[in-house]
């Protein structure tokens, strides 16, 4: 065969493959992109990440704002060649009801710098991984392999079919506005900016996207002032979740002056800058770098009615923990006692049960509520932070386990386990069972709960109590059905002299939560809290064997031996924050997490796993010893040289507090795996060995 033809068919060939075709995935058409037509060697070359969402929907800029996450880009390359970090452009605003995100609606390139060694030659081909979330009213995660291949050349010529997309792309890149005056000052909850340029003589408007997402409040307005040709100032309320000042407030700042658009990159230093007034009008942004979105009328009821199932399959679910299980069985024991026999009496008992539950769970975010207005930062089993309230709940628990027992008495009506459920304790007794299930509870989050109450405690108190409330439902709904469906009323075992012994054995889960929750005290507390409590249980005791007695006397013994417990639990003090054992030793070579920590490791390109946990968190405390102190856990931790990092939320933290939040978290627990320094995977709340490995290895072990 001719060696001319042979060659010529080969270049078609290369030219073929290095064509390669857009990927569809949902709501969103992903490909990698290059500038020239070759590698040129020993220089920067510019490829792109092109992402075009489908009409009204959207993917999301490095710093996401109230949610959603950032894109990605985990590169696969061959030897001699380096690639740099995504070059975001300005981002735009996207708003659904309460919540303001920032991200791009319409076809974007995320510029990306590529090096070949200078004596690369043939062609070279790039693989890259690229992951995104796209919403609109809801939100897909989605991803995409993608690979670019060009031959290397050294006279290159810039691609006639890209380079207008690549110019556009430039010019919306921040430019470096380190010549910039920027100054910032944070008073009370608004931070204030004072911004002075030559570039800000002539425009209409700015807005201003910070990199940090805790810093302000991004659904609120940003109030804007002039103060003289060169000089503006802009104020933004803080966000709920705001710590401590930053000491640099980082972000891109974007002109407007009619549909002509231009961003900086700067960095304000602290300094004394007057807040603007509320009453400053702030300039509508023009032209089409601004895409609307839908009306929230429109669109938020469907995300609306997805919280409203997670809420209720979270509570569902949390039926299934093991915090819950010992008031399960009280309730089952006292189902089964009433034999089906009267059903109206079987429903008023789900309905009393059903009660304590949800109007408590409502209770507990109304309290939530109540003090996150005041400035506390709180979060699901917040009340467990507490020493007087766990060392209440080892007395509350002690007491049930002596009457389970068969050790006190104290009316099996008010127990709920009398035979007798058509008397008023009965139904008092259902009542309060309902309370204790939430009380116990409050240690476990189960799988979907925690993004239904992450996203209550964005939205006004009417909405959040509303998903407290279902989830209140879902935690009694078991119970509902068996009292409204006479068919499953069937499926309870027969009452008999069996049910006696089983009360017994009851008692023993409950005696363990209480060892358990006094395990939890001596972290939380002083040295001598356990000996308190201890002596408290004595006095506990001492009242229920008094209990079935009458008079004055006994009347005043088991009032004050009730009150000495109640004044030992009170007298309990948090232990200093700096006196406490970090409790780090939960997993081998871990160390406490900060995200000063967490900016040190990635820039140092490890890979991290974050465990936010507390000892009071008996699902931390499963995943802990089922799957992250795994002996292949370990190992694939020692194998990808990853840091460990523990968030030990066993006490309040506002900075764990602020860091849940971030991820759309109101407790704990949250799990997190940055991969060589990249942007956090969040794992299920329920782990496995397998999966956290999986999400160890997700780039493919391409070093």
């Amino acid at each position: 065969m001719n060696l001319r033809l042979v060659s010529g068919l080969l270049l078609a060939l290369t030219c073929v493959t290095a064509l390669a075709a857009p990927v569809q995935a949902d709501h969103v058409e992903a490909e990698l992109i290059a500038e020239r037509d070759g590698w040129v060697p020993g220089v920067d070359n510019w490829v792109a990440l092109r992402l075009r969402p489908d009409p009204e929907w959207h993917v999301y800029w490095r710093n996401p704002g109230d949610s959603g996450i950032p894109t990605s880009l985990s590169w696969t390359l061959p030897a001699g060649v380096t690639a740099g970090d995504l070059h975001w452009p300005y981002p735009h605003r996207h708003s659904l009801g309460e919540l303001t995100n920032y991200g791009y609606g319409e076809e974007t390139l995320h510029l990306v710098p590529v090096r070949v060694a200078a004596d690369a030659k043939g062609a070279i081909k790039l693989a890259a991984q690229a992951k995104w979330l796209v919403c609109r009213d809801v939100c897909i995660p989605g991803s995409a392999d993608l690979t670019l291949e060009r031959p290397v050349r050294a006279n290159a010529a810039i691609d006639p079919d890209w380079a207008p997309s690549f110019s556009a792309a430039r010019a919306q890149l921040p430019r470096d506005g380190r010549a910039w005056s920027a100054q910032f000052q944070i008073d009370n909850d608004t931070l204030s900016l004072a911004l002075r340029a030559p570039a800000l003589e002539a425009v209409e408007a700015i807005e201003f996207y910070p990199y940090a997402n805790d810093l302000v409040n991004h659904a609120a307005a940003q109030r804007l002032i002039r103060d003289d040709a060169q000089t503006w100032r802009l104020s933004q309320t803080l966000s709920p979740y705001f710590v401590d000042a930053p000491p640099r407030a980082e972000g891109v700042v974007v002109l407007r002056q009619g549909r002509a658009v231009q961003a900086w990159e700067v960095g304000a230093q602290p300094g004394l800058v007057a807040p603007v007034p509320a009453a400053a009008l702030t300039p509508a942004p023009t032209g089409h770098h601004n895409p609307a979105t839908a009306p929230a009328a429109s669109t938020a009821p469907l995300g609306w009615v997805a919280i409203l199932a997670f809420a209720l399959l979270g509570g569902l679910i949390l039926n299934l923990m093991p915090c819950v299980f010992p008031v399960l069985a009280l309730k089952a024991l006292a189902l089964a006692q009433s034999g089906g026999e009267n059903r109206n009496e079987r429903r008023r008992q789900a309905l009393a049960y059903t009660a304590g539950v949800v109007l408590s769970c409502v209770a507990i975010a109304a309290l939530m509520l109540g003090l996150r207005s005041a400035g506390q930062a709180v979060g699901w089993g917040f009340q467990l932070q507490s020493p007087g309230f766990v060392a209440a709940l080892v007395y509350l628990l002690f007491a049930l386990g002596l009457v389970l027992s068969g050790a006190a008495q104290i009316g099996v009506g008010w127990m709920n386990l009398g035979s007798n459920l058509a008397q008023r304790p009965g139904l008092a007794g259902s009542f309060f069972t309902g309370v204790l299930a939430v009380v116990v509870a409050t240690p476990c989050t189960a799988p979907f709960m925690g993004t239904a109450l992450g996203y209550a405690m964005t939205q006004p108190a009417a909405a959040a109590l509303i998903v407290f409330a279902v989830l209140g439902l879902g935690l009694a709904l078991p119970f509902l059905l068996i009292g409204f469906v006479p068919a499953l009323a069937r499926f309870l075992p027969r009452p008999g002299a069996w049910m006696e012994r089983f009360k017994q054995v009851m008692a023993f889960p409950l005696y363990l939560t209480a060892v358990w929750l006094l395990w939890v005290l001596t972290r939380q507390a002083d040295a001598q809290a356990m000996a308190r409590v201890l002596v408290g249980l004595v006095l506990i005791a001492f009242a229920l064997w008094l209990w079935p007695l009458r008079g004055v006397i006994a009347a005043m013994l088991k009032l004050a031996a009730l009150a000495g417990a109640v004044a030992l639990a009170a007298t309990i003090n948090t232990a200093p924050a700096q006196s406490a054992t970090p409790d780090v030793a939960l997993l081998p070579g871990s160390e406490p997490w900060s995200t000063q920590r967490v900016a040190e490791l990635r820039a140092q390109g490890r890979t991290i796993l974050v465990d936010f946990t507390a000892d009071w968190c008996i699902t931390c405390k499963v995943n802990e010893r089922s799957s992250l102190r795994s002996t292949r856990v370990q190992q694939a931790l020692r194998d990808h040289e990853a840091a460990v990092l523990v968030g030990d939320w066993t006490r309040a933290d506002p900075a764990i507090t602020a860091e849940l939040a971030r991820f759309g978290r109101n407790g704990v627990p949250l799990y997190l795996v940055y991969v060589d320094g990249g942007e956090p995977q969040v794992l299920p709340q329920i782990l496995s060995p397998d999966l956290v490995i999986a999400a160890l290895q997700r780039k493919g072990d391409s070093r």
